[in-house]
């Protein structure tokens, strides 16, 4: 297995690294879409979809992108929104995963409007690709088979758009440590998408 992948205890340097002047100016919360919730108040669920569904979606430059431009390496697409805490706590790991990754392909999906999008990426300094949709979040959410639409939630894909597992809740540094390893052999083809599948069930 392809171990190219920072670890855990680096993750956490880097992350301190940046400094809490990158949260906090992210931390102004905004009023959510009222009919998300903010995870943590339910326990964990599982997707009844096998695939994602066709997702077209406007990015930062109001260009609408099919999610089907990312196929080719496997998908690491995390669904978040500014007002949500959780999700702002682990878009930093997602930085990081995206600038020290090669094998796979980091993508966000803002449930939010579009103006404070914008402008939190732009205070952040976020770099991977970027989707906005509110209403159209939630029915992607409801496409992957969920019955309600909470934040955050984190989908990996083979490079076909396969689901090997929805990570539903916050990711942390160690759980997303698992994660890559697995996206990394996948990306390089040291093992399967069922082995992939297999193996995250485990995280």
């Amino acid at each position: 297995m392809n171990n190219k992948i920072f670890n855990a205890p680096n993750i956490l340097t880097i992350v301190a690294g940046l400094g809490a002047g990158l949260l906090a100016a992210n931390l102004l919360l905004k009023e959510p879409h009222p009919e998300v919730i903010e995870l943590g108040e339910l326990p964990q669920v599982t997707s009844r979809a096998d695939a994602l569904p066709p997702i077209k979606l406007p990015d930062l430059r109001d260009t609408e992108r099919d999610i089907s431009e990312w196929y080719g390496k496997p998908l690491i697409i995390n669904f978040w929104a500014t007002w949500c805490a959780p999700c702002l706590r682990e878009m930093p790991l997602l930085q990081i995963a995206h600038e020290t990754g090669s094998n796979f392909t980091v993508i966000g999906i803002a449930a939010d409007r579009t103006e404070d999008v914008k402008s939190n990426v732009a205070e952040s300094g976020y770099t991977y690709p970027m989707l906005i949709g509110e209403q159209e979040a939630l029915e992607i959410s409801d496409q992957l088979g969920f019955d309600f639409m909470g934040l955050p939630f984190t989908v990996f894909t083979d490079a076909q758009g396969a689901i090997l597992k929805i990570h539903v809740g916050e990711l942390h540094a160690e759980e997303l440590q698992q994660y890559l390893t697995i996206m990394n052999a996948l990306g390089d083809s040291s093992i399967s998408t069922g082995q992939a599948r297999l193996d995250m069930q485990n995280i």
